[in-house]
């Protein structure tokens, strides 16, 4: 007989390397729905409730709070404990006054920073940009689609949720502040030295001053996260 519906459970041996988890204590684990983040950098919702928070005992505890409608992602309640979060996402639980910022840790593995309030902004890179008859149109790293804002690839958006509606621009520039992503240097910060544009073998690459020490990156490595002494609070 063959299979009826999507897999909502995977080998926990096969979970991307962002999903946080002790991968030999269960077999399986839950799955991650392909939506805004792509899988490999995103949680499941559930999961992310489970083991980075108190709130929650087991997967069951998860789905009730979940169901009562009690969390929300970017401003918009969640209810499929599968729901992927990633990046710069809020998780907020306005009940449990327990609100929470998705960042990475060293490994590049998905972690939750509780914040002391709730926040209705997030950060998103642009990625992409084209020309359309309503004007220039952006796609984020989020799947954000916003049009009539003027921002290069490799900027930074302060997007307002839920309207999605843009309150800043960030530039990738020499002397702003980064965030760094992925590689060696996951999870650090520091400031842009140099931008140095990428070819057709070699990609732009992001030279970074961190603490006296300057070293080089991909560019799709890095998130501009302010300017001067300014950066997300999560982030001092």
């Amino acid at each position: 007989m063959s299979s009826k519906g999507e897999k909502k459970k995977i080998k926990a041996l096969n979970a991307p390397k962002s999903v946080h988890i002790h991968r030999k204590e269960n077999t399986w684990t839950v799955k991650t729905k392909a939506g805004a983040h792509k899988k490999e950098a995103s949680v499941a919702l559930g999961i992310a409730l489970r083991n980075f928070t108190d709130l929650a005992r087991n997967l069951k505890e998860a789905k009730m709070i979940m169901l009562n409608g009690d969390v929300k992602v970017n401003g918009r309640v969640r209810k499929d404990h599968q729901f992927g979060v990633g990046i710069f996402d809020v998780i907020s639980l306005p009940k449990q006054k327990a609100f929470y910022r998705v960042l990475v840790d060293a490994k590049g593995r998905i972690i939750l920073k509780e914040m002391k309030k709730d926040s209705e902004e997030k950060l998103c890179r642009v990625e992409k940009k084209i020309v359309t008859s309503k004007g220039l149109q952006i796609t984020t790293d989020d799947g954000i689609t916003i049009i009539g804002t003027d921002a290069k690839v490799g900027d930074t958006l302060k997007v307002k949720f839920p309207e999605n509606k843009v309150s800043e621009v960030i530039p990738m520039e020499v002397g702003a502040n980064i965030y760094i992503t992925k590689g060696v240097h996951c999870s650090e910060q520091g400031k842009v030295a140099e931008i140095i544009s990428g070819t057709a073998k070699r990609e732009r690459l992001v030279k970074v001053e961190e603490k006296g020490k300057e070293y080089a990156t991909t560019a799709k490595n890095v998130y501009v996260v302010g300017k001067g002494n300014v950066a997300l609070d999560e982030l001092k």
